[in-house]
Parts: C-alpha cells; structure tokens; sequence
C-alpha cells in the first residue's frame, strides 16, 4: 500500500545513499517537530511525526509493516500467524533469549500483560482500540501466545504492527505505573539517558538489547531534538548541525532534494485534511461540511502552498494504492454552490456561523489554516478563527477524542487500510475523532478487514468511498507523505510503519 523512493537521486553521485553497512560506535541527531506528551506506548501517538521513532528506539518492534511490500515482517517476534480455521484465532512465536533494559524476560506473559492493560478503560490507552479487538489471550509457553479475537481479522498482523507492537516491562510497569512515561523500559536499542523538556532527549546504547551480539545497535548515542520549524531542521540537516530528521510537507522533501540531501519518501494513505467533528459544534450540519469544502480547492493549496510538488488528494487512499477509485472524488471548488450553502446555514448572513479551525504548531499547517480563513471569511456570516497549539496538546485534544472542538486539520500517515481506515471511520472505533458514524460504512469496514483479497477489499473500500462522499465528516486536500532528510554521514536507514526509524539499521557511514 506504500511506495518507498530511495533518496539516491538516480545518477547523482553527490547525494547521500541510505545503503551501505555502518560503522560501530559514535552518535546520530535527529529532530522531530515536537516533544513527547510521553514515553510510555499507552500514552502517546505512534505516528512518524509524533513519537513513534522515540518509541522504536526505546521499545523495538514486535512486527513492522515493511514499506516497501506491504508486508508484516517480524522482528522481537519470530512470527504472527492465523492459527486456525477462521482469521479469528492467530498465534505469536518470540525469539528466545530478548530481554528487557532492566533484566526481566521479554516473553509472552510480558506481551499479553502489556495487551490485556490496553484494553483496561482504567489506563485510557492510546491503543484502546486496537486492544477491543483481543477475546482472550492465551500464554502456551514463555515464547508463545495464542490469541483469540473478538471478531474475524485477517489483517491482524497490520493491527499489531502499527498499535501493539511496543511492549514495556511488566516488573517497571507495576513498580510505578505512572513513572515509565520519564522512566521508561523497554527492549529496544536505546535507554533513555536525559530528557530535557522541550529541548531534547538522549538516548544510549541498551547493554541488554537482543542483537548485541552482533554488534548492534551500531550507535553508542541517540539524540532528538525538538524543531517545531521543518525548514529550520533540513537547513540544519544541510548545516551538518543534525543528520536526520522526518519531513511530512512535499515541499519541504522537495527543496530537500534540491539541496543535495538524501530523501527517503514513503507515499501513504490518509493525508492532509479539514476533520469536522460531527457531534459537537456547527458542523453536525452536513450543509455546513458541504459548504465549507466546496469554498475550497485542493489543487489551489497544492500550487499555493506546496508549490506544486505536493498530490491533491482524491480522497482518503492514495492514489498509487490498490483499493482505490480515483474517480470518487468528493466534491469541492463550487464557488456558487458553497455561497447556497452557506447562505442556507447563515440565513443569508444573519445567522453567524463562528467556528475554531485548531492546527499543532508547525510553520506550513499554520499558512494552509490561514489561507482556508481568508477564504471562508469572504462568506457572509463565516467567521473562523485559527487556534495554533502545540503537538502535545493537539494529540491530547483531537487525538484523544476530546468533544470541545468543532473542526481540526487533521493528518493521517496510513500503511495499509487496516487497521488505520478502520480506526478512523468506524463508530465503534475509539480514534473516530471526529465521531462519524454511519452503518453502512461501518459494514464494508468490517467486510474488507475480514478479507485478504485485493478485489473484496476493493470492493468494499469502494463503498466507504462513496458514502463518506456523501456525509462528508472530513475533507482531504493533500495526500500523505513521510520523509526521512539526512546528511552523508548517515547510511542503514530503513522506515517502517508510516516513516518510523527502525533504529538497530541505522549508523554513521564509514
């Protein structure tokens, strides 16, 4: 579902090269557009821009989508496989002899402890929703886990692989619950060393991490600054001040490009979007969602903002992806049908329609939010406002599912559609953010999660697409992106997921 362009630059030379094997020792700094809300995998969001290379680095992966194939591909686990009859009942293999920072067994009674505490309403897990899908959990022996769902999954793997793949000690887990978000223990690479807030955190070498026997991971030192400012980090990437950083605006990846720096672009699912919320606000009227978007034009941003080099979106599928239908574009850009529409909401402009359009902080979502207010305040009546708010305090306010908001940009970095799609669209979903719901939807959901087939799938996706053109709880303009910028003293880079680092890869070129 995704396409990975190596950022060698075909035959030129002078670019940096994400191959070769890296040499043992020294240290890697990255910046990322914003701090942890924490380390702790149930309490924050695993998408490329917020913690999910954090996350890598201190947990490791138990399976990754592998960006290049669209497969599931092991990793602290030797394997994760329908086990029976039906795609209800799978089973997890571990590889033996993987430990935890602090010592304990990084086994299957860890994982299933780890999976049963998402699914208690109690923590309030960022992967509760991935968690309901889990009936009961079976541990066989230390390295086996049979796993029964509630429902028919043959995507489960890819469930797994984007939000329950980070697994925390147990023994850390129940000697301070609350404490693993600055103290965390995991079994990846890296242990966090210091955590200056706002500022950065330093990572180091994890002396118990399963691959030290063949030298890996290949860093001595981790570090990730906090850059809230894109442009700031690939002029810094260019500078040699940082090696790495992960670029999500097209435009951004493309001047990276040209300034000779190594990009490594992963086209997703999802995108850039206007989310209404649909229960809360002015928006619970379609007509007011149908005119907001028809006032708008996906290709006007793209030019306008992303300099052409960008995608205007068809929808929520990329276009590259094999369940999509480019052809069920949702409508937009009628500038006489947006005025009847409004004029609807407003009473001609006697009825005032005020709204918070809420955007994270970050210098490109922010000229986007701006532009959209400019030309929705030509309406009569239409008065938006832009709040800009940290990354932190976006996740916690939109992410989190919080009610008192009435429309957001929105960004989603989606691999494969399950369980992604499924999270966003789905009324029983709990990462339905902007509380959508509709039955119909929620049935070709369930059907193309419980098929492998690429034409049910499409099938099925073909009917999201067509009534969510209809309901219109979001609207998307740009198509997703992810991409890693570094210098030439980077080399072994490799993205997973939706353009996380996968940390026991990567090093300094020799």
């Amino acid at each position: 579902m995704a396409t990975v362009l190596a950022g060698c630059g075909g035959d030129d030379k002078t670019k940096p090269t994400a191959e070769g094997t890296p040499k043992q020792g020294g240290g890697l700094t990255m910046s990322l557009p914003g701090d942890s809300t924490s380390l702790d995998p149930y309490a924050t969001s695993f998408v490329n821009v917020a913690d999910g290379s954090r996350m890598s680095a201190l947990y490791d992966s138990l399976v990754y989508a592998d960006p290049l194939t669209g497969s599931v591909r092991p990793q602290l686990a030797e394997s994760l496989s329908i086990s029976g009859a039906k795609s209800d009942t799978w089973q997890l293999k571990l590889r033996p002899g993987v430990k935890f920072s602090d010592g304990s067994p990084f086994d299957a009674e860890a994982v299933r402890f780890n999976w049963d505490r998402h699914k208690d309403p109690k923590v309030r897990s960022f992967q509760a929703s991935a968690a309901m899908n889990l009936a009961q959990l079976t541990v066989v022996d230390p390295l086996t886990l049979d796993i029964k769902l509630v429902s028919e999954n043959a995507n489960f793997d890819h469930l797994v692989a984007r939000s329950l793949t980070f697994i925390a000690s147990p023994v850390a887990l129940k000697a301070n619950p609350g404490g693993i978000g600055d103290k965390p223990v995991g079994a990846g690479p890296f242990k966090l060393e210091r955590w200056e807030r706002g500022v950065r955190q330093t990572f180091v070498r994890n002396p118990e991490y399963w691959q030290k026997d063949k030298g890996l991971p290949h860093l001595d030192k981790l570090t990730i600054n906090v850059d809230t400012n894109v442009d700031h980090s690939i002029q810094e990437v260019e500078n040699g001040n940082i090696d790495l950083t992960v670029a999500v605006d097209p435009l951004a990846a493309a001047q990276a490009q040209d300034k000779k720096l190594g990009v490594q672009r992963i086209s997703l699912n999802g995108g850039q979007m206007v989310m209404f919320n649909t229960t809360f606000g002015p928006f619970k009227d379609l007509q007011a969602r149908r005119a907001v978007v028809n006032a708008l034009s996906s290709t006007e941003i793209n030019d306008k903002f992303f300099a052409g080099e960008g995608t205007p979106a068809k929808g929520i599928f990329a276009a590259a992806s094999p369940v999509a239908n480019i052809q069920l574009a949702a409508s937009e850009n009628d500038k006489e049908r947006a005025k009847q529409l409004f004029d609807n909401v407003t009473a001609g402009g006697t009825k005032k329609l005020k709204f918070t359009y809420m955007v994270p902080q970050a210098p490109a979502s922010i000229r986007v939010a701006e532009y959209i207010k400019s030309i929705l305040d030509t309406y009569p009546g239409v008065e938006m406002e832009v709040k800009i708010v940290d990354i932190a305090t976006y996740v916690t306010t939109v992410r989190a599912g919080n009610e008192t908001w009435a429309v957001a940009l929105n960004q989603n970095w989606i691999d494969d559609p399950e369980p992604g799609i499924y999270d966003f669209l789905h009324s029983g979903s709990l990462q339905n953010n902007s509380n959508y719901s509709n039955p119909a939807v929620d049935a070709a959901l369930e059907e193309a999660r419980r098929t492998t087939d690429p034409i049910k799938r499409r099938d099925a996706y073909t009917r999201v697409q067509l009534q969510v053109n209809k309901d219109m709880p979001y609207w998307v303009y740009q198509e997703a992106l992810a991409a890693a910028v570094y210098g030439p003293g980077v080399t072994g880079i490799q993205l997973i997921n939706d353009g996380v680092v996968l940390w026991d890869r990567i090093g300094t070129a020799k």
